[in-house]
């Protein structure tokens, strides 16, 4: 069995550089003309542009969500948490799917 080596991180490679070719990097990252010599980014770096400066969380679903505080019974409430386990949802999900079925059943 051949063992693969491990590439090196971006980090161990410049760490690994004699202090002269680090200059030479810093130098260049220095350079005010470098923006100038860049190239507009291709699909796959628009992509990952897209996803670095996007919100971090959960996706918006519809208009978004809304936090609302109501009261209920500590039983019943004890009982939707179990059922909500049983059937492998959240309990908004379970507050949400009930609202909807009321909704649809008044018209």
């Amino acid at each position: 069995m051949r063992k693969t080596r491990k590439s090196r991180s971006a980090y161990e490679k410049f760490s690994s550089l004699s202090q002269a070719e680090k200059e030479a990097v810093y130098q260049e990252c220095d350079d005010p003309d470098v923006a100038m010599r860049s190239r507009p980014l291709d699909s796959r770096m628009k992509k990952l542009w897209k996803r670095a400066k996007s919100k971090g969380g959960r996706p918006q679903i519809g208009r978004g969500a809304t936090r609302v505080l109501i009261s209920i019974e500590r039983g019943l409430l004890e009982d939707v948490d179990a059922f909500a386990r049983r059937r492998r949802v959240t309990r908004s999900q379970l507050f949400s799917e009930g609202v909807k079925t009321v909704l649809s059943k008044a018209g």
